[in-house]
């Protein structure tokens, strides 16, 4: 390729020696001026046709491509680490809910929703007072707690003593005789109530001495909470009544038979 520059100003004749470079090349005149009063010079600039670039090479393209995924990877690649935390997320989320959802299901299932005690009459004792005269029933109850998960608190309650309908003694419950966390004994001592002179005959004969059976109830209405662990949840009522068959009421009375029937109250 060749191109011819004119310069901007006319030089001498000795000029014609001096040779210039443009581009790594060699300017070489064309031809030595003849005489010096010649006002232009005429020069060829050589340039190699492997040297001017109109189109990148492709080399270009494929270094530009390697350094980029050196640098952290295109489009492409960063695809799968952005999704991943997405994906965790999701999954982590879906678990959660899982979770909080199997909670509250054992949680209704278990704490809400307990298995009901079991209560047997293990003892009773008949007391009579001169002052004021009454009778008085102490009773020693075992109850038997049905659920592996949970332990039944005993909180305050009333009891009542009755025969026929007719209410012989009544008090409180009671906190259990061994403490209240999960407790299997209870001890309640039942106040006779006065009836002016109208006492039951099958009462008074048995308090007199009679071996004749005598059927009595006993009803007995607790709170109880639920426990898991140091956790405690709702408080309930729990209705208990046993019907016992007794010969006599003598100091220590026989229990013959009973059948204890409890329940939570809604």
């Amino acid at each position: 390729m060749e191109r011819a520059i004119q310069p901007a100003s006319p030089e001498p004749a000795s000029s014609s020696a001096v040779v210039s470079t443009a581009f790594g090349s060699p300017l070489e005149p064309v031809a030595a001026p003849a005489a010096a009063t010649r006002k232009h010079d005429t020069y060829v600039v050589q340039v190699q046709k492997d040297q001017i670039y109109r189109v990148p090479p492709p080399e270009n393209a494929y270094l530009a491509e390697r350094y980029r995924n050196a640098r952290g990877g295109g489009a492409k690649k960063r695809e799968g680490p952005l999704c991943s935390p997405c994906v965790a997320r999701t999954l982590g989320a879906v678990l959660a809910t899982a979770l909080l959802l199997g909670a509250a299901v054992i949680i209704s299932l278990v704490v809400l929703r307990p298995g009901v005690p079991s209560f047997s009459v293990d003892r009773l004792t008949v007391r009579n007072e001169s002052r004021p005269a009454r009778t008085d029933y102490d009773f020693f109850l075992t109850a038997v707690n049905p659920n592996k998960m949970t332990a039944l608190w005993y909180r305050n309650g009333t009891a009542r003593l009755l025969h026929k309908g007719l209410t012989l003694a009544k008090g409180e419950a009671g906190q259990p005789a061994d403490g209240g966390e999960d407790a299997t004994d209870f001890s309640m001592l039942l106040h006779g109530v006065p009836h002016d002179g109208r006492t039951p005959n099958a009462v008074d004969k048995g308090l007199k001495g009679s071996k004749d059976h005598l059927a009595l109830e006993l009803t007995v209405e607790v709170t109880v909470q639920v426990h898991v662990g140091a956790l405690g949840f709702g408080q309930r009522r729990l209705m208990v009544d046993c019907e016992i068959g007794a010969a006599g009421l003598r100091k220590d009375v026989h229990i013959s038979s009973q059948n204890c029937n409890s329940g939570f109250r809604n």
